[in-house]
């Protein structure tokens, strides 16, 4: 068996790979295809985009989870976000429960990187916010000690609240909300 062929094409391979950019980025989007070959049509993936894991579909009034949410950043860059944190938080909706998710105001430097990469949240089974001073309006009063008081049992949906508008928001997640 003649191996001249095989020696041929290893040793083009490996003068292709002395000759590529050494960063980081070359070696994450570096394909067998040479740089001035046209990449066949095909359709292109979303830009951006997230989906929201969660352990489980029912908790308990009063508590909660944690959960992922994992974006797709198919840019070919990365992207810079100001957030404090993470710019991405996941609340239970309903139908006559649609709250307001507030910021952290300390501004730091997010960067989403190229690829898959994941943001730890926690989903509570409790209203985000109550008055210390009792009810106004559709605020609740605390608890005792500050607390926050618990969602009342019934259907809700997880939905993904970011900072901004970085991600086209995935489907939400049906959460059944039980007695404590």
């Amino acid at each position: 068996m003649d191996v001249r062929p095989f020696l041929a094409l290893a040793a083009l391979a490996l003068l292709a790979a002395g000759c590529s950019s050494g960063s980081q980025a070359a070696r994450q989007t570096a394909s067998p295809r040479a740089p001035s070959q046209t990449p066949a049509p095909h359709s292109p993936a979303a830009p951006l985009s997230a989906r929201v894991l969660l352990p489980a579909r029912t908790m308990t009034a009063g508590s909660s989870m944690s959960g992922l949410v994992v974006v797709q950043n198919n840019t070919g860059h990365p992207v810079r976000v100001g957030a404090c944190g993470t710019p991405f938080e996941i609340a239970l909706v309903s139908h006559s429960y649609r709250p307001s998710v507030a910021w952290s105001t300390c501004l730091q430097l997010i960067i989403i990187p190229v690829g898959e990469s994941s943001y730890p949240v926690t989903l509570s089974a409790s209203y985000l916010t109550c008055l210390e001073h009792g009810p106004r309006g559709t605020l609740k009063g605390c608890l005792a000690g500050g607390k926050v008081p618990a969602l009342p049992p019934g259907t809700y949906r997880a939905r993904l609240f970011q900072l901004g508008h970085l991600v086209p928001l995935p489907p939400t997640i049906k959460i059944r909300v039980t007695p404590p």
